[in-house]
């Protein structure tokens, strides 16, 4: 059978990696692989250099026919404002819509509008508004007012309204001179999720409107395709390996980057029985969040803040102290591009990437707390259960190099010393580095090719830890 070839590249904030692969029948096969800068001024040029190094041994002719896949999360990614009713409700289900469509929730509001939350939102500068709230039928007067507010503020943004459908003609009127697309309501009724036909529109969205604005348009000439945004392409490799793979039903994702930490899992979040109460909404089998303060060097310092007590906690046994860590994460946040020179440095770069997947983690997993009733106790779940998740898999240049599996079990750390509460984080998973760091890559194909770009993934994986019977 005569092989075809296929090119992926992912244009990262820091770097632009490409992949060739030859398929065969159903078998993806990497051939060259290649790293550059990404060339914020221009990223049309570091896309050239990474096609022109992966086709280096083409002809002229062959390399220009080879096809082009390709994703983008450069120059911020796709920021999305989601603004909803209720926290554990409306605005919850927006920000699985936002994540799930590849974005990256940089504000997020309930309630009422104030104006300094639109001075905070104008600040974000998102590429998207999302605004939801209220089922069909239900709560008007808030989404009135937050339509409204708005529409005072006046974006520059693309504003999605995915709310109660009963006042959406109402909330167009409101938003007439805006950039505003509709989409069906993201919780049509209490605990029902419709968040598909949402993230679709913000795919579209992506494509229409924000590629040109991101300086993306030069490349999808030169490609001749649009773009995927790299977190969406990645979403659905994840999806595609827990479908398909035998054994992957139930396994997670943590992509670490220097601005932010992706988590995706791909397990039954509530598995219930008799003493346990789920409250607040059933989330999908499939989901993602993103951390914008767990990063290695952009976030540095905003992780340094948000996981001060266990980076401390954690230094005495290095012997170093927090002010030589707190000086070691100014300076790569003066130097993002900096590597350590030394042990020390190794340390405490390894010391961060710890704080990353243990927060991501924690924020990820739900929780079961212990309520006593007169009646007897019984458990009460919040969130996604991920203890059976049994395979977890590292990715992003950090994870993506690193053979300790200790480092990925951070997940098990805890993160509450009430005896009544419990994480539900994964228990016992089997540890895996990406190290060829190529699911981005094949997730650009997965829509096209999906059983071969779930069987690449994985087959492509390092395995760090034994399998236990549980797990083979």
């Amino acid at each position: 059978m005569d092989a075809r070839l296929l090119l992926s590249v992912d244009i990262g904030s820091t770097y632009t990696k490409g992949g060739l692969f030859s398929l065969a029948g159903e078998e993806l096969r990497p051939v060259a692989r290649a790293v550059r800068p990404t060339t914020v001024d221009d990223l049309g040029r570091g896309f050239s250099a990474v096609r022109e190094a992966v086709c280096a041994g083409l002809p002229a002719a062959d390399a220009s026919a080879v096809p082009v896949h390709w994703s983008s999360s450069a120059r911020g990614g796709l920021k999305i404002a989601a603004v909803g009713l209720t926290p554990d409700l409306t605005l919850s289900v927006a920000r699985m819509a936002a994540t799930s469509a590849g974005g990256k929730v940089v504000r997020a509001f309930s309630y009422e509008l104030a104006s300094d939350d639109l001075a905070e939102l104008a600040a974000a500068a998102p590429d998207i508004v999302l605004l939801t709230g209220g089922t069909d039928g239900g709560n008007a007067r808030i989404v009135l007012h937050n339509a409204a507010r708005l529409a005072e503020a006046a974006l520059p943004a693309v504003h999605l309204y995915a709310g109660n459908r009963k006042v959406r003609d109402d909330v167009a009127r409101l938003l007439a001179g805006l950039d505003l697309v509709t989409a069906a309501n993201v919780m049509p009724e209490v605990g029902v999720l419709d968040i598909e036909p949402a993230r679709e529109v913000i795919r579209r969205a992506f494509l229409e409107r924000i590629v040109d604005g991101k300086g993306l348009s030069g490349v999808a000439a030169a490609a001749g395709r649009e773009p995927l945004p790299t977190p969406l392409a990645v979403f659905e490799l994840v999806r595609t390996v827990g479908e398909r793979v035998p054994g992957w039903q139930d396994f997670a994702l943590i992509d670490m980057g220097g601005a932010t930490t992706d988590f995706y899992s791909h397990t039954e979040s509530f598995h219930g029985g008799d003493t346990v109460l789920l409250r607040g909404l059933r989330e999908p089998r499939l989901k993602r969040t993103v951390e914008g303060d767990l990063g290695l060097r952009v976030s540095a310092e905003a992780l340094y803040r948000s996981e001060a007590a266990f980076l401390e906690s954690r230094l005495a046994a290095l012997g170093e102290t927090p002010a030589a860590l707190k000086a070691y994460v100014e300076e790569v946040s003066r130097a993002t591009d900096r590597l350590p020179a030394d042990d020390r440095g190794r340390r405490f770069d390894r010391l961060l990437a710890a704080a990353c997947v243990r927060a991501s983690a924690l924020r990820h997993a739900g929780v079961v707390q212990r309520v006593f009733t007169p009646q007897g106790g019984f458990d009460v779940q919040r969130g996604k259960d991920l203890r059976r998740v049994s395979r977890l898999v590292g990715s992003g240049g950090f994870l993506a190099g690193h053979d300790d599996p200790s480092l990925l079990l951070e997940v098990r750390a805890p993160g509450s010393t009430d005896p009544d509460t419990r994480h539900l984080v994964p228990e016992d998973p089997a540890c895996y580095a990406d190290a060829q760091y190529l699911f981005p890559l094949l997730g650009n194909l997965a829509a096209e090719f999906p059983d071969a770009a779930a069987r690449a993934a994985v087959a492509g994986l390092k395995l760090l830890t034994p399998l236990s019977d549980r797990k083979a």
